[in-house]
């Protein structure tokens, strides 16, 4: 007897299935080629991005390597180019090295607004150096207390960027005459242990000859710094 119920049961699921297949299965198909559809527009999308992504990183290191080469005028175009990209990543560290491109030809003007623009960015890595940039490219042309201000967001007890803005105070202390001042400086950025160790060796080079000759001159200026590094967002 159980099993006559059962086949009837049976039969009523069956028919409610294909009345509910009558009145949805095309809405049902429907939905199912919108998902594949998704999928493989998903796919065919991610392969374009990515082609295009490698595209300008072909790109941003050939522009690396014309400014690297001391093409100064076809850098600044390539740099110009990309820095005008959608992709941020690549935009904004083409702006950094368009900055030290200005600067090779001495565009100080525009390598300054530039670098100006770049402090504000959301990146700290990039504002922090173009912030530096910046302190280094207006050190012998503004008083102390505006230099001060330009490096101040770098100041922190734990910013990485502390040691080298105070190499730029210290340049700044031996151009205006304060060679005391500088010696202790240079002195005391030699022993911060927390240092990257070409600063150090750098200052520790420095103050010793600033001791040893006390009114002798000296090029206290390192190279400019580099733009960040590494894999840009994307």
């Amino acid at each position: 007897m159980s099993d006559i119920f059962q086949e009837v049961e049976e039969d009523v699921r069956r028919e409610r299935y294909e009345q509910l297949w009558k009145k949805y299965g095309n809405y049902i198909v429907a939905a199912a080629a919108v998902v594949v559809l998704g999928v493989g527009g998903y796919q065919a999308w991610r392969q374009y991005d990515l082609g295009q992504r490698q595209q300008i990183s072909d790109r941003y290191q050939a522009a690396q390597a014309l400014a690297a080469a001391g093409k100064a005028p076809e850098a600044e175009t390539a740099f110009l180019e990309l820095s005008k990209d959608r992709h941020t990543g690549y935009a904004t560290l083409s702006k950094l090295h368009l900055a030290g491109v200005y600067l090779a030809e001495n565009k100080r003007d525009q390598a300054v607004a530039l670098l100006r623009e770049l402090t504000t960015n959301s990146d700290p890595a990039i504002a922090s150096a173009a912030r530096l940039r910046l302190a280094w490219t207006q050190a012998d042309a503004l008083p102390r207390s505006e230099i001060e201000t330009i490096l101040a967001p770098l100041n922190g007890q734990e910013n990485p960027w502390r040691f080298a803005a105070a190499e730029v105070l210290a340049y700044i202390d031996f151009k205006s005459g304060s060679r005391t001042q500088a010696e202790a400086d240079y002195l005391k950025l030699s022993q911060e242990l927390e240092a990257p160790a070409n600063l150090r060796q750098r200052a520790a080079a420095i103050a010793q000859y600033l001791k040893a000759n006390p009114a002798g001159s000296v090029s206290t200026r390192p190279t400019a710094p580099a733009p960040v590094q590494g894999s840009p967002s994307k």
